[in-house]
């Protein structure tokens, strides 16, 4: 085994020990001693602060902090996609085990009450242009969850697993500002909360939409 593959199974056991939770540069918020103040907790500037504290501090401040682990729907897409792709090279049994176990855990985190399938981050995001509580889908999740999903449908032929990344399409069209220029194009907005104009996270849904629509043989999703 060569240093490559060495430090690769050696990542490999220790996301699969962890269960796949694990932290995100920008959790901060998650801070259970920040919540305990709310008073300082609604300021923005204070949220600002915060998160790139926890960013850019040389030291890990979550286990001080009482930021516990935790899933990232598109974390867990990420890791969906791998295991499919260990799967094409490797036909193990215990891929296809991670490959469902992933897609079960993406699929109990997925945001309700929009128009199709969709996910967020678990913690809140504090931006310069906007605040996104916990759980706000996001074009960007949702992108990686459903291409995910259909990696997983190119494996499984399951239909449900087609039918849900479908869903997501949905929501990109149904959900997400727009904004247009004087030429009739338009950017997808990063969330339903916000219109701003973010050009590789608008690129990645419609990535989206083509990969389903040359899949269902469709020239249009509407």
């Amino acid at each position: 085994m060569n240093l490559i593959e060495k430090s690769f199974q050696q990542l490999k056991n220790y996301c699969e020990n962890e269960e796949f939770k694990g932290w995100d540069p920008y959790d901060g918020l998650n801070s259970k001693f920040l919540h305990s103040i709310p008073l300082i907790y609604k300021s923005k500037y204070i949220r600002l602060f915060w998160i790139q504290l926890f960013k850019r501090s040389p030291i890990n401040l979550r286990k001080i902090f009482g930021v516990q682990k935790d899933y990232n729907p598109k974390g867990l897409g990420l890791f969906l996609s791998g295991y499919c792709n260990l799967y094409k090279i490797e036909h193990k049994k215990e891929y296809i085990e991670k490959i469902k176990f992933l897609i079960d855990k993406i699929l109990q985190l997925q945001s309700k009450g929009w128009s199709g399938s969709c996910w967020g981050y678990n913690f809140d995001w504090e931006a310069r242009a906007f605040f996104q509580p916990k759980n706000t889908p996001t074009v960007v999740a949702s992108t990686f969850v459903g291409y995910a999903l259909l990696d997983a449908y190119d494996l499984l032929k399951d239909q449900k697993l087609l039918s849900i990344a479908r869903s997501v399409c949905d929501f990109i069209l149904k959900d997400l500002n727009r904004t247009y220029d004087d030429k009739g194009n338009f950017a997808f907005s990063y969330s339903p909360l916000d219109k701003t104009q973010v050009f590789n996270a608008s690129l990645l849904g419609s990535r989206m939409l083509s990969r389903v629509m040359v899949i269902l043989e469709k020239k249009s999703l509407s």
